[in-house]
């Protein structure tokens, strides 16, 4: 992100930037400077006008993305840069998925791969454990902040612009770990804790536990769940049916009296056909009578 001398300013030094050769990977001379431009200002003029869309993840890739393009299109006038963070943008808004720049992508120095490497993997293995769908807009920005980095750390010239990109990389990364280790993908409930035998009923005395559900829950609005029940092979299949789709009924009911909206929930019983546990037919095994909340 190299800031250009105006056309006006730039005489006097022309001979200077023409022979210059050494200059940071991307750059170029004024004159390249200058056919850059025009193609540059057009493809900002698309971005700016295109709609990121309802979904939030993408959405928040967009807007930090854009941050980015502005930041090199207007103050720093480096146009490849621009174009790059403004073409992400626009993919993202038509639905692509934000993707960390790969390493070999970027001429990285030799002393900076294995910490950007480490910094990628973390990153992808955050938005594989559901970053994106727990924290949207700290997934899109840390994606958005890692592709700045990258670019910055090829550069290597600008180090407030690279302590800027990396740590507000850092940032964003924190918190999209800190909500996947606090969100379980499947909190499994053992039936014969939660309800009396044969029944679908929750017990009092386990309302406190659902009430840490479903405030987890509310506060992570962008998490789906399926809310499955379960049964042993005890008794006959159709009666073990109905009774695991009464007690999934049960605990989605009681999360949305607590403020989980339905619309977020999928309720299904699954009866006998998926054992924790195998067992032969009619046979007692109390880990396979269970409510699942999974994370889908």
């Amino acid at each position: 992100m190299l800031r250009s001398f105006r056309i006006a300013a730039a005489v006097s030094g022309l001979a200077l930037l023409v022979g210059c050769g050494d200059r940071p990977p991307g750059h170029t001379d004024i004159f390249g400077r200058l056919m850059e431009a025009g193609p540059a200002a057009e493809t900002m003029k698309r971005a700016r006008a295109t709609s990121p869309g309802a979904d939030a993840y993408r959405a928040a890739y967009y807007k930090y993305s854009m941050e980015h393009a502005e930041y090199e299109f207007n103050m720093m006038e480096h146009y490849k840069s621009a174009v790059y963070h403004a073409n992400n943008a626009m993919a993202a808004a038509g639905g692509a998925d934000p993707e960390p720049a790969p390493i070999a992508s970027r001429k990285l120095p030799a002393d900076k791969v294995d910490e950007l490497t480490s910094a990628r993997n973390r990153l992808v293995a955050a938005l594989n454990a559901g970053g994106a769908s727990r924290n949207p807009d700290a997934a899109g920005k840390a994606v958005a902040r890692f592709n700045c980095w990258m670019e910055q750390q090829e550069e290597n010239f600008q180090p407030r612009d690279i302590a800027y990109c990396k740590n507000q990389f850092m940032e964003a990364l924190a918190l999209i770990e800190q909500t996947a280790a606090a969100t379980p993908e499947t909190i499994t409930i053992a039936a014969d804790v939660l309800f009396d035998f044969d029944k679908a009923v929750i017990k009092p005395a386990f309302f406190p536990a659902l009430d840490k559900v479903a405030e987890m829950l509310v506060k992570n609005t962008n998490i789906r769940v399926e809310v499955a029940g379960h049964t042993d092979t005890a008794g006959p299949a159709s009666y073990n049916q109905r009774l695991s789709e009464r007690r999934a009924k049960a605990v989605a009911d009681y999360l949305e009296r607590k403020g989980v909206s339905r619309d977020r929930m999928t309720v299904r019983g699954y009866g006998e056909t998926r054992l924790a546990v195998p067992t032969p037919d009619n046979t007692r095994e109390p880990r396979n009578r269970r409510v699942e909340i999974r994370q889908r």
